[in-house]
């Protein structure tokens, strides 16, 4: 990655922690801020819906922009920013997004550390802990570490065929909206395995266009990259934000 300096940025991926709290009435400390614009346009809205894209750079998302023509309109419908990205590798990028706190500070590098740093808990955990049903679905291994923790766990076995398992991370995604999750994080991972075939980026917009529609109506959908593709020579993801 270049230096983050040489790039221009509209926000980070640990204001998306603050953002959230602020807009669910959550006391939850972050070394992010909220960010007023998303405030404004999001208030109100009873569900949010976190969806993390694996390697989905800002660049290359603007470059297949024609396909992932449902993404692209909750883009131009709704808000699109340029976000710093606070790692490199998907573990402690998830755990910024989820905590609010760059991974100096939340040591999370690996999905084992989460056991060790008991005492550091998400935005969801926090959400959870506050009376507000909350979900968390992503590969096994990741998922399991909230169990005890939040609401609703949905741990996808991971495979070979990931097309398949994004599948099973959308079809599962519904599923917890139709629990009553008020807070909901998912992790789709095709573009990390597969690049950006016309195939994949369909697929995860495909995806993502179906997950929508099992919100409902007030739901405020927050769609982030996690890092950019391995050996991207930026540091930028996109952060999308759409209202239903």
């Amino acid at each position: 990655m270049v230096s983050a300096s040489s790039e221009h940025f509209d926000l980070e991926q640990v204001d998306i922690a603050a953002t959230i709290a602020s807009l669910m009435n959550i006391p939850y400390p972050t070394e992010g801020r909220p960010i007023g614009e998303i405030l404004t346009y999001g208030w109100g809205c009873g569900r949010i819906l976190l969806l993390i894209v694996d390697s989905l750079g800002y660049a290359e998302y603007l470059g297949s922009r024609r396909f992932f023509s449902n993404i692209w309109k909750m883009s131009c419908n709704g808000r699109l920013y340029r976000c710093k990205a606070n790692a490199e590798r998907t573990t402690p990028c998830i755990a910024s997004i989820l905590c609010g706190r760059k991974p100096e500070r939340h040591g999370i590098y690996r999905t084992g550390d989460v056991y060790r740093r008991r005492g550091l808990k998400s935005i969801v955990e926090a959400a959870s802990r506050r009376g507000i049903k909350s979900a968390v679905v992503m590969e096994e291994k990741g998922a399991l570490t909230f169990v005890g923790r939040i609401d609703i766990v949905k741990p996808i076995p991971d495979r070979k065929n990931i097309v398949e398992f994004d599948e099973e991370v959308k079809s599962a995604t519904a599923e917890a909206l139709r629990e009553g999750s008020f807070l909901t994080v998912a992790h789709l991972r095709v573009l990390d395995k597969q690049g950006y075939t016309p195939y994949s980026v369909r697929s995860v917009d495909a995806n993502i266009s179906e997950i929508a529609g099992a919100c409902g109506e007030e739901s405020l959908i927050m769609l982030c990259g996690d890092h950019p593709p391995h050996g991207s020579k930026e540091s930028s993801v996109p952060l999308i934000v759409f209202r239903l």
